[in-house]
């Protein structure tokens, strides 16, 4: 009687933890619209690198993606109010949203710069940024990056979301643009009149994941070893050149600079700090 008990009381257990995500074959994934190279959508269609890596890496564990649109700063909304299983959108993985989210990744490592208008001469290097109107986004580490440079001799200038900056660097309302360089390049493929200055950099590097909300921990780590699987391989090195040819062109060492090691690949994944 003792041991019935015991057993119908593993079993309720048992059934009040979450399902896997992947018990269908098929889960929801928040990605970006307007970052071409990392995340857009074309008739209807998604592609770039946060694109690939998903399909290859849900592919891995047998299950398809439906990709759906998501803004910067709704990225962890989406996840905690259970509106997307997903999210792979440049969302950078941080000490803050690692308490709050589960990421599987790097996928992809980058740090923050600066995009102006190709015929604007005016900026080289940092200090030429001073008295500039430097346009970023709500949600993102740019903006993070930007305020706590706490530089007061250059004006944030804070809009919607990517494409909005992108219409005022063209329209002369704002003189730069500054998000993580993979974001920037992959702009720079559909609008040649503007270009990335590769010699400015600011803040640490962004680590780039695939992120869902607690409670799905063998889900993460089924993710973060095709992950591991992924970057290993040459499937990585071919998608993120095919995805973002600009970047090879302008960086011979772009495999060195963006590829995650495996190791930070172990310290960032599913877990609620970082493995020190």
């Amino acid at each position: 009687m003792v041991l019935t008990v015991a057993a119908l009381t593993a079993t309720a257990c048992g059934s009040s933890e979450p399902a896997s995500l992947f018990a269908d074959g098929r889960v929801s994934v928040g990605a970006k619209n307007d970052q071409p190279g990392t995340g857009v959508v074309h008739k209807y269609k998604f592609s770039g690198f946060d694109i690939s890596v998903t399909q290859q890496i849900l592919g891995e564990v047998g299950v398809e993606p439906d990709f759906g649109i998501v803004p910067s700063e709704d990225r962890t909304a989406v996840l905690t109010d259970k509106k997307k299983d997903l999210v792979a959108a440049t969302f950078s993985i941080t000490t803050d949203r690692m308490k709050e989210l589960d990421f599987a990744g790097p996928y992809a490592a980058t740090f923050q710069g600066i995009m102006v208008r190709t015929k604007d001469n005016r900026v080289h290097r940092y200090e030429d940024l001073f008295g500039k109107r430097v346009c970023t986004w709500p949600g993102t580490t740019s903006k993070i990056t930007l305020d706590k440079q706490g530089d007061q001799r250059i004006a944030v200038n804070e809009r919607e979301d990517a494409a909005s900056c992108i219409s005022a660097l063209r329209n002369k309302q704002a003189d730069a643009v500054s998000t993580d360089q993979m974001i920037l390049y992959g702009i720079t493929q559909e609008n040649p009149d503007f270009e990335v200055i590769p010699g400015i950099t600011l803040g640490s590097a962004n680590q780039y994941g695939i992120a869902m909300a607690k409670g799905h921990r063998e889900d993460c780590l089924r993710l973060r070893d095709a992950l591991r699987k992924y970057v290993t391989s040459n499937s990585w090195s071919h998608d993120f050149s095919t995805s973002l040819p600009s970047i090879p062109k302008a960086d011979t060492t772009w495999e060195t600079d963006y590829k995650p090691r495996v190791e930070t690949i172990d310290a960032l994944s599913c877990r609620d700090e970082p493995k020190t």
